[in-house]
């Protein structure tokens, strides 16, 4: 946590990838900040960090750079919050989690106004409750509008026309020997397949209760959601050139440099990487249009933001230096630094209408998959894991819509499925 180095002290070491560390050791005055973020943005979190030593010479800073993903903010930081860093990035869905275990301090003041007023509503509204009312609490300093996904295509093998339906690049990948990347199995992926045919969710939280789930709501096994649904996935699972389980960042550009893969589908954080191993060849757009009985959906996907967010378990006259610092790192400068380097969608209303974010063929795909995305609000308690394992169920072929053949029905897993989910009513 914060603090003022009076001593020399016994450090621990900070290893690389680790999600707990010490602050760093000194013998001065200095004040220390520990921060963690995305492991693909360290250098340039370091970077950063000396930036903003420069900018504020009146203080002397020791800051510690450690890794912790945006998706594990409250994996990481709720074990132990007051051992958890002073500043961390986290996705807007982990937002009451991290509200629960008092790991998230208010804004207020000359920050709340400068964040209202330099980032779109709709990304400080992501780490707040009761926004725009008497009621408001921001917690968070948004930084990253692009926390969603599209598809990804070598333009060698699949045209962009065949693009617009997931029959045609099913057929393109076939003719050509290639394969696609979709992580059925990754349940942020998963829900969009629901999403695409009316699937919706709702949760309600007991403030006074510590944010406990009084009411939650989903329509994921519902015929004309979860069985469609569960229709155009298997769809892809059993085409013969889909990639399988465990599509990660690794597996999709492994897959594009080796010229295995043609087609995957992923976010911004990954789009440089796929671009150096396509080249010319690089293609990106929204996501395609399924058919299913006859009908024809274009896919859906989830979209959300991140932020920085400050850690309030630091003595009050340390904790507006953590805040300076969550500020700094959600400027237009970072921002404008983070699209340069790695694509990240900017939430400052400056950046984002510089026209080499507007013309940028990437987010032309994102703002394009856009209009087809739900917005990423927090999730009930349970949501995952259920999702997670009825999407390894799709990939590995043990059900079907009618249960034969020694398989599983649809309707009896989806039913599960909710369940599970539900059962989150009452959790704090």
């Amino acid at each position: 946590m914060i603090k003022k180095t009076l001593s020399v002290l016994v450090c621990g070491t900070l290893f690389a990838g680790a999600m707990f560390g010490l602050a760093g050791c000194g013998g001065s005055d200095a004040i220390e900040l520990t921060v963690w973020g995305s492991a693909a943005q360290q250098e340039t979190l370091a970077q950063m960090a000396e930036e903003f030593k420069k900018a504020n010479p009146e203080n002397e800073y020791k800051i510690t750079i450690g890794i912790g993903e945006e998706d594990m903010a409250f994996s990481n930081v709720g074990k132990d919050p007051s051992a958890a860093a002073d500043v961390y990035c986290y996705s807007n869905d982990q937002l009451i989690p991290l509200l629960r275990v008092g790991a998230l301090a208010r804004i207020g003041g000359a920050n709340l106004e400068s964040v209202k007023e330099l980032n779109t509503a709709d990304s400080v509204a992501s780490g707040s409750l009761d926004y725009g009312t008497e009621n408001e609490k921001v917690y968070g300093y948004p930084y990253a509008s692009d926390n969603g996904y599209f598809m990804f295509y070598d333009k060698s093998v699949v045209s962009e026309e065949d693009t617009a339906t997931l029959e045609n690049i099913i057929e393109s990948c076939k003719k050509n020997g290639k394969k696609i990347g979709w992580a059925l199995d990754v349940p942020w992926y998963t829900a969009g397949w629901f999403f695409t045919f009316g699937g919706e969710y709702s949760v309600e939280y007991d403030y006074s209760a510590n944010y406990a789930e009084r009411n939650v709501d989903v329509n994921f096994n519902s015929e004309d959601v979860g069985i469609k649904a569960s229709k155009a996935m298997a769809k892809l699972a059993s085409s013969g050139v889909f990639a399988g389980q465990g599509t990660d960042n690794e597996k999709i550009t492994t897959g594009f440099t080796t010229g295995k893969m043609a087609v995957a589908v992923s976010g911004t954080w990954i789009a440089k990487r796929v671009q150096a191993a396509l080249g010319e060849n690089y293609g990106v757009c929204k996501l395609p249009t399924v058919e299913v009985d006859g009908e024809s959906k274009q896919l859906y996907s989830f979209k959300g933001y991140k932020l920085w967010g400050v850690n309030p378990h630091c003595s009050p006259s340390a904790v507006s230096h953590a805040h300076k610092l969550a500020a700094f790192l959600s400027g237009e400068n970072m921002q404008k630094t983070r699209f340069e380097k790695h694509l990240i969608g900017p939430t400052n209303k400056v950046v984002a209408n510089l026209d080499t974010v507007k013309n940028d063929a990437t987010f032309a795909a994102l703002s394009a998959q856009s209009a087809f995305a739900l917005e990423q609000t927090s999730v009930p308690s349970n949501f995952w894991e259920p999702l997670k394992t009825y999407g390894s169920y799709i990939i590995d072929g043990l059900v079907n819509e009618d249960g034969t053949g020694g398989k599983l029905s649809y309707s009896t897993q989806l039913d599960k499925m909710v369940e599970q989910i539900k059962g989150s009513v009452g959790k704090a």
